[in-house]
């Protein structure tokens, strides 16, 4: 599977799997306005180098394909910088938007949520995702589809569906049991993903000059 996001040119593949034939739609459209290039809590922005797939939590059922990118940014700004920017807009503008519709500031956890159907249309169950932290399962609070077609529940080949999924904010992204269900699929990714996004934290904090680095 090829990028989510425009301009990235990332394909989507599950070590050592060798990588697939460009059989994927065209880039799709998401915001990409400028991210003012201030340091966050967590970590400095434009350092990271980490690819889009480097993020994503990948689920597989029959013929369903789920990805599942975290929009914190404490794990958006190990990306590169153009991605980090897409990714960081994305979640500053529908963080804004779950905190309007349920008028709370509520510090959700964001995801950005796609889906693809391999060779043949396929149903799909868009509440049915949840995510398992500290041994504790959560299902999402909120969901705010991208694409037409999420409301049909169907996925279609070439079509690709996403979604903006709100969890609630106990989940936990700074562990590696982090996992993400589909009815009765389970994947432990997350265990694969965080210890590079750990390394990439690390380096980017190794990076900076004593006098700047809140880490010394």
């Amino acid at each position: 599977m090829l990028a989510l996001l425009p301009g990235c040119g990332l394909i989507f593949a599950e070590p050592p799997v060798a990588q697939a034939p460009d059989t994927s739609p065209a880039h799709l459209e998401l915001p990409a306005q400028a991210v003012p290039g201030t340091s966050g809590p967590e970590l400095p922005s434009g350092m990271g180098t980490l690819r889009q797939e480097d993020l994503a939590i990948r689920i597989m059922r029959g013929g369903l394909e789920i990805f599942l990118i975290p929009l914190a940014e404490s794990v958006t700004r190990t990306a590169a910088p153009d991605t980090w920017a897409r990714l960081s807009a994305l979640a500053r503008t529908h963080r804004a938007w779950f905190q309007d519709r349920t008028g709370a500031d509520t510090p959700y956890e964001l995801f950005l949520a796609v889906l693809y159907a391999d060779t043949q249309p396929a149903l799909f169950e868009p509440e049915e995702i949840a995510l398992v932290s500290n041994g504790l399962r959560h299902r999402l609070v909120g969901v705010r589809p991208l694409t037409p077609g999420w409301d049909q529940g169907r996925a279609i080949p070439g079509e690709p569906q996403m979604a903006v999924y709100a969890f609630p904010p106990e989940i936990a992204l700074d562990r590696e049991d982090l996992e993400a269900e589909y009815l009765e699929v389970r994947s432990r990714d997350w265990s694969r993903l965080f210890p590079r996004i750990q390394a990439e934290q690390a380096r980017i904090r190794g990076q900076l000059p004593p006098q700047s680095n809140p880490y010394f």
